[in-house]
């Protein structure tokens, strides 16, 4: 699953996976960790990750999470990124400049809305993908231009796969 997920000012790309029984392959802008996590309480949390052991505590309000670890508090806006690319923006996020929008799930295209050089604005329809019998609009994360179009109508996809570049 992916998410986006807002540190300070900074965006990342976050994706977990599950791949045995608490244990989780995890990649934040494409940088993977493996780690070994364990809920202890209600809101606490045992992880270890690279071979050392953290204790975590996780408040969380629908998208806000306030993480304590190692004495050092974090405020992380995280949504899950599907959401994000079927329209579903959020105030706190906010993409800048190139962005490859990629399908959350694998599908088939059924309509591409945009050419190469079109220019659209955040939230505008650009492709629908049909996947599990449901027909999805991907949206533009940004007002930009359209750099590329990667794929056509009919042509199936996979998921994550880029669908088109705007900037």
């Amino acid at each position: 699953m992916a998410f986006i997920a807002k540190l300070g000012d900074q965006t990342y790309t976050v994706e977990i996976e599950e791949v045995d029984r608490s244990l989780y392959r995890i990649a934040v802008d494409g940088n993977e960790f493996l780690v070994d996590g364990k809920k202890t309480g209600q809101n606490n949390y045992s992880l270890i990750i690279n071979h050392r052991s953290f204790e975590v505590d996780v408040d969380i309000s629908e998208d806000e999470y306030r993480i304590l670890v190692d004495g050092r508090s974090y405020h992380i806006h995280l949504v899950d990124e599907r959401r994000i690319r079927l329209g579903g923006f959020q105030p706190g996020i906010q993409f800048q400049g190139r962005q490859e929008v990629t399908v959350p799930m694998a599908g088939k295209v059924i309509a591409v809305m945009v050419a190469e050089g079109d220019q659209v604005e955040k939230g505008q329809g650009l492709v629908i993908v049909e996947a599990m019998k449901m027909e999805n609009e991907v949206r533009s994360p940004i007002s930009a231009e359209i750099r590329e179009v990667r794929i056509k109508s009919g042509q199936s996809v996979e998921a994550g796969e880029t669908l088109v570049v705007v900037e």
